[in-house]
Formats: C-alpha cells, sequence, structure tokens
C-alpha cells in the first residue's frame, strides 16, 4: 500500500466518523423537538377542552403515601403514567 491509498483510506474513515458524528447529533436534536412538540400538543388538546388549567402539577410520591385516603378507596398505579391514583372500589 503506498502512502497515498494510505491517505486516502484514513480521509474515508474520517468523512465516515464525521457523517456518524453528525447522524447522531441530528438524532438527539429530532427527539428534543419530538418531546417538545408532544408537550404542545397535550397543553393545546386540554386548551381546546376548555380547561383553565393546564398546567401539570407534580406531587412527590413521599406527599401521596402520606395522604390518607377514605375507606372505599383504593390506591392503583396506572399504566400510562406510572403515577398513584385514586380509584373507587
Amino acid at each position: 500500500m503506498t502512502a497515498r491509498e494510505r491517505d486516502e483510506e484514513e480521509d474515508r474513515f474520517t468523512a465516515s466518523l464525521a457523517g456518524l458524528a453528525m447522524a447522531l447529533l441530528l438524532s438527539l436534536i429530532s427527539l428534543v423537538v419530538i418531546e417538545k412538540l408532544a408537550t404542545l400538543s397535550k397543553l393545546e388538546d386540554c386548551l381546546l377542552q376548555g380547561r383553565k388549567n393546564c398546567e401539570r402539577i407534580e406531587l412527590s410520591p413521599m406527599r401521596n403515601e402520606e395522604r390518607p385516603l377514605p375507606s372505599d378507596v383504593r390506591r392503583t398505579a396506572t399504566p400510562w403514567s406510572g403515577q398513584f391514583s385514586d380509584v373507587m372500589r
């Protein structure tokens, strides 16, 4: 292998790494944009339903556990939120 061929191979390798880095960067940026659009879409859906308090309120799990529940209510985990909700028996 001549010096010229070795230089061309190194250039191809560098270009391939640069292309991979750009693809990863664009993927990361697109994931952030998708997450922001999903959040805005949920907020817009809430507002279009006529609700006035569409801000998400997050309570700490400790605070939820300390709150006593009425005897006819049990606490269950919902699959879509990962948080606890109160359900009537």
